[in-house]
């Protein structure tokens, strides 16, 4: 064991992972372990690998690094969470928006307002789902985006600002761990978490 520690001496993100012979993990999505985030500022994910050292893609729009920025924004990030965060905050936003916004529009816009008070809060409550559906729609379309590029063989790029419409083909290396990435990370949170309260 230790003479394999001293022969690679540095992890291998490409290695294949093996089968857990834990059965709890297959009973549902929500009780299976968390996948560690990989940290991104080690060379194998910057333009300093030797499998991207030939990559023409700036740096802001190869599939990793938009990842990178995907997973730390707002509110892309709450789906990155676990399932309580990400709907505490959706019903949290969904709230505060009937309430400070929705509530006030519609007391302003329901002729006799206070002899209907139950059609007042109805109004504010349907902003509030509105608002939580387009945050999910949101945030759907950018993670499906995202996962799409890092699944794809090719990557289209612009290096000026005129639509010059590059493509770049991923070499093997890349094509693994952006195929990785994106069927662990990205989709994973499209299919479990995305939707499931919308």
């Amino acid at each position: 064991m230790a003479t394999a520690l001293l022969l690679h001496p540095t992890p291998n993100f490409l290695s294949p992972i093996s089968p857990t012979p834990n059965p709890r993990l297959h009973l549902h999505h929500r009780y299976r372990t968390k996948i560690p985030k990989i940290p991104f500022s080690s060379s194998s994910f910057r333009n300093g690998g030797p499998a991207e050292a030939e990559c023409p893609v700036p740096l802001e729009q190869q599939p990793i690094n938009e990842y990178q920025n995907l997973s730390t924004s707002f509110p892309f990030s709450w789906a990155s969470g676990d399932l309580v965060e990400y709907c505490s905050r959706l019903i949290a936003t969904g709230a505060s928006f009937a309430l400070f916004v929705g509530l006030p529009v519609a007391s302003f816009g329901v002729f006799g307002a206070q002899s209907e008070p139950l059609k007042q809060s109805l109004y504010a409550v349907s902003s509030g789902f509105l608002v939580v559906t387009l945050a999910v729609v949101r945030m759907y379309l950018g993670w499906a985006y995202v996962g799409n590029r890092l699944l794809s063989a090719t990557v289209e790029y612009e290096e000026t600002g005129w639509y010059d419409g590059q493509i770049w083909v991923k070499t093997a290396e890349v094509l693994a761990r952006d195929r990785l990435l994106g069927s662990f990370s990205c989709f994973d949170h499209d299919r479990d978490q995305l939707f499931e309260f919308g």
